[in-house]
C-alpha cells in the first residue's frame, strides 16, 4: 500500500476511533478493519479494535493500535447488554470520539453505547441485508441506525436503504476495499501461472486465447450458461479458444459433476476446462486473455470482476447488481471509458454474443482496454477505501457534523 497519501489531516489528528467487529481473524473483515486502523494510525489518530482475539491482534499492535477483548459474536440478549454496558465505559475511559461497528452482532451493543455517550456512530455492511435474515430483527436493525452507513456499491446501497428504511443521505458508497496489490502481471510468481497451465492442460505450443471464469463452484456464479454459450460459438465457427472454469474455495462435488457431464454432452472436453481451487488466483488470471463473471444474481461487490481488471483482463460480466456498475460499458460508456462487455445475466446467447465481441477486439483495442481496466480497478483497491473511510470521519467530527447528530440523540 502506497501510506504517503494518507497525510494528517485536521480533525483527526489526536481523535480516538474504536472499531467494533466479531474477531480479528484472517477473513476479509478483520482485514478491512485493519486497513482502517493503520490509516487512522499513519493520520496521528489512536485506533482501537474491540471483538474475540484472532491472528491480526499482533499486526494491529504493529500498525499502532490496540486490541481490546469483547464477546462480539453473542446474540444473546443478556450479553448484548452486557456488551453494551462493557462499551460505554469504555468510551468514557479511553475517550472514544467516534465508534464504527463492522457486524450484526455488536451493533446493537454499540448503538446502545454511543446514543447513551452522544458520539458519532458508523456502521458497515460487508454483506447484503438479504443474506442475513437469520440475525435477530433487533441486531439488523441496529446495523442500520449508524450515523453513517458504508457499503461497497451503489446496487448494495439501494438494497440496505429498502431493506432498513435508510435515507439518502446517512448512506455512502465507499471503495470495497481490495488488496489490489498481487493482481499486477509484473508480480506474479513464474510458478503460480506455471502451476495453473499445467492443471488446465494448457501448453506454451498451444496457440489461440485463454478465457477464464474463476468464482465458486456454485449454480449462481454461471458455470453452467458459460458452457452453452461456448457451444453456440463453437457452432459459429469459434477456434484457438480455451475457456477455463476454476473452481474458488471448497467444490460442491455434486455440482462439479454436473458440470462435467454438461461438458461432455456438448461435446467440449477439449475447449473447457475445470481445475480446483489450488490453481486460483493471480496465476490463473496471469495466463488469460479474457475474463467472465457470468453470475446469474446480483453481486454486491463483484470481487471477481474487479480483480481481473487490476490484472488487465477484459471483463465480459452480468448486467445485474455491483458489476453493472464496476465494470463501464457499451452503451453507457464511450470507446475511451469502456473496460468490458456487460450481458443479460443466465441468457447463454447474449454471452456468446458479448464473448464474441471480447475475442474480436484488435490486439491494440485489447491492450488499450486493458490499461484503461488497470487503471478503473484502483477506484477500489485498499487505498482508496482508506482515504474515502478517513473523509467520512472527517465529516462526522467536524463541528457542523457533532451538531447534527447530537440533535438527532
Amino acid at each position: 500500500m502506497h501510506h504517503a497519501s494518507l497525510p494528517r489531516e485536521p480533525g483527526l489528528e489526536g481523535r480516538t476511533v474504536l472499531q467494533v467487529l466479531p474477531a480479528l481473524d484472517g477473513g476479509r473483515v478483520a482485514r478491512h478493519v485493519l486497513a482502517i486502523a493503520i490509516a487512522l494510525s499513519r493520520v496521528g489518530a489512536r485506533p482501537l479494535v474491540a471483538g474475540e482475539k484472532g491472528p491480526l491482534i499482533g499486526d494491529l499492535q504493529a500498525a499502532g493500535g490496540e486490541w481490546i477483548p469483547l464477546d462480539a459474536r453473542t446474540l444473546n440478549p443478556a450479553r448484548l447488554m452486557r456488551n453494551a454496558a462493557t462499551l460505554s465505559a469504555l468510551i468514557g475511559r479511553e475517550k472514544v470520539d467516534l465508534i464504527h461497528v463492522h457486524a450484526n452482532g455488536p451493533a446493537w451493543s454499540a448503538h446502545a453505547a454511543t446514543r447513551l455517550a452522544r458520539r458519532p456512530f458508523v456502521t458497515s455492511f460487508h454483506l447484503s441485508p438479504d443474506a442475513t435474515r437469520r440475525t435477530p430483527p433487533l441486531a439488523r436493525w441496529a446495523l442500520g441506525r449508524g450515523d453513517a452507513v458504508l457499503v461497497p456499491s451503489a446496487y448494495l446501497a439501494g438494497r440496505v436503504g429498502a431493506v432498513h428504511g435508510i435515507e439518502a443521505a446517512r448512506l455512502a458508497v465507499i471503495s470495497p476495499g481490495f488488496d489490489l496489490s498481487g493482481f499486477d502481471p509484473l508480480r506474479v510468481p513464474r510458478e503460480a501461472s506455471v502451476g495453473f497451465r499445467l492443471a488446465a492442460g494448457l501448453t506454451d505450443a498451444q496457440p489461440g486465447r485463454v478465457v477464464l471464469h474463476q468464482a465458486r463452484l456454485e449454480p449462481a456464479k454461471g458455470q453452467m450458461v458459460l458452457i452453452d454459450a461456448v457451444r453456440l460459438l463453437v457452432n459459429g465457427g469459434l477456434t484457438d479458444t480455451v475457456f477455463v472454469i476454476a473452481c474458488e474455495g471448497p467444490e460442491r462435488g455434486g455440482y462439479r459433476a454436473e458440470l462435467v457431464r454438461r461438458i461432455e454432452a456438448q461435446g467440449l472436453g477439449d475447449i473447457v476446462r475445470l481445475v480446483g481451487a489450488g490453481d486460483c488466483g493471480p496465476g490463473a488470471l496471469a495466463s488469460a486473455d479474457l475474463a467472465v463473471v457470468a453470475s446469474l444474481e446480483p453481486e454486491p461487490i463483484g470481487r471477481n470482476a474487479i480483480e481481473a481488471m487490476a490484472m488487465g483482463l477484459p471483463a465480459i460480466v452480468s448486467d445485474d447488481g455491483a458489476l453493472a456498475e464496476i465494470v463501464p460499458a457499451a452503451p453507457e460508456a464511450g470507446e475511451a471509458e469502456r473496460v468490458g462487455f456487460r450481458v443479460r445475466a443466465g441468457d447463454a446467447l447474449a454471452l456468446a454474443e458479448g464473448l464474441g465481441a471480447a475475442l474480436s477486439l484488435s490486439a491494440a483495442e485489447r491492450e488499450a482496454m486493458a490499461d484503461r481496466a488497470r487503471a478503473h480497478a484502483r477506484r477500489f483497491s485498499r487505498d482508496r477505501m482508506q482515504l474515502d473511510v478517513l473523509a467520512v470521519y472527517r465529516g462526522l467530527l467536524n463541528p457542523a457534523g457533532r451538531a447534527k447528530i447530537v440533535a438527532n440523540h
